[in-house]
């Protein structure tokens, strides 16, 4: 099969929105490694924080341009499955590692409220422990998530029959 059966996610399609991922991420884990020169007082979180919300961005994006890349036929083989398997793992540990710092790590932490009912909105500031359980709680949910999709996929490499 070639990747122009592979419909609107076809090569050149999934390199460039997968590229523009990658490029962006790389542009954060730039900043927060200091390689590209920000102003340390506009973070408001660890630079590994940072770091790891980039690096979440380029992942994805690496997932996106593999996907086109292999094509519907690559995807059912052995090496597409290990690639899988460590980018989505990476990922996600990165992913959650953002929500888990947020809800349980140390510092002070500001948080807003916004609603919205039709043409009405409401926003105001949103308390520290709610904010904390809210992020906490999702980051540890996502951290279920991760075991789970990593079992799953330890599995389909397992038994994978080529």
């Amino acid at each position: 099969m070639t990747n122009q059966d592979n419909g609107p996610q076809g090569l050149l399609g999934s390199m460039v929105f997968g590229g523009i991922f990658v490029l962006m991420g790389g542009f954060i884990v730039l900043v927060s490694a200091d390689i590209i020169h920000a102003d340390p007082s506009s973070f408001n979180a660890p630079r590994w924080v940072v770091g790891a919300a980039g690096g979440t961005f380029m992942l994805a994006g690496m997932m996106v341009a593999m996907q086109g890349a292999f094509g519907p036929g690559g995807q059912e083989t052995l090496l597409y499955l290990w690639l899988q398997f460590f980018f989505g793992l990476a990922l996600m540990i990165l992913f959650s590692s953002v929500f888990l710092w947020v809800g349980f790590g140390p510092g002070e932490r500001e948080f807003t409220t916004s609603t919205t009912i039709g043409p009405v909105t409401t926003s105001g500031a949103g308390g520290d422990t709610t904010g904390r359980w809210i992020f906490g709680g999702s980051g540890v949910f996502m951290a279920l998530i991760t075991f789970v999709m990593a079992y799953s996929n330890w599995k389909k490499i397992r038994d994978f029959d080529g």
